[in-house]
């Protein structure tokens, strides 16, 4: 087999494998949960203490407490960084509200909760 040859069959399967892999991919669905709209009180526990409690809300995709944060979507809710490496997950708790854990860097601190108001 030439050289020629040879080429054209390693590009040939390596499209066929990329493109494969592509449609693979496509397949896999998107995180497509949302944290639903309204007001809540928003708790984070560390070590049995709160840190912080205080009334939120939420809307469209972003958490407003002191600032607006804006709600990435998960498959069970969403989660939120509040700055650069402290990230709270809210997972619907199938009672109205979310709760998650609460990370600083890779290291879980805590539990995060929105529980509903009024």
């Amino acid at each position: 087999m030439s050289t020629r040859s040879v080429a054209k069959k390693v590009i040939t399967t390596t499209a066929g494998l990329v493109v494969s892999a592509g449609a693979i991919v496509a397949v896999v669905p998107a995180a497509s949960a949302e944290v639903r709209p309204g007001t809540y009180t928003s708790t984070t526990l560390s070590a049995g203490s709160v840190l912080l409690a205080r009334e939120g809300r939420v809307e469209g995709d972003e958490l407003v407490l002191i600032g607006r944060y804006k709600i990435h979507p998960t498959e069970t809710g969403g989660y939120v960084d509040f700055f650069p490496g402290h990230r709270v997950y809210m997972d619907d708790d199938g009672q109205g509200g979310y709760q998650g854990a609460a990370f600083l860097g890779p290291f879980v601190i805590g539990s995060f909760t929105l529980t509903p108001r009024g």
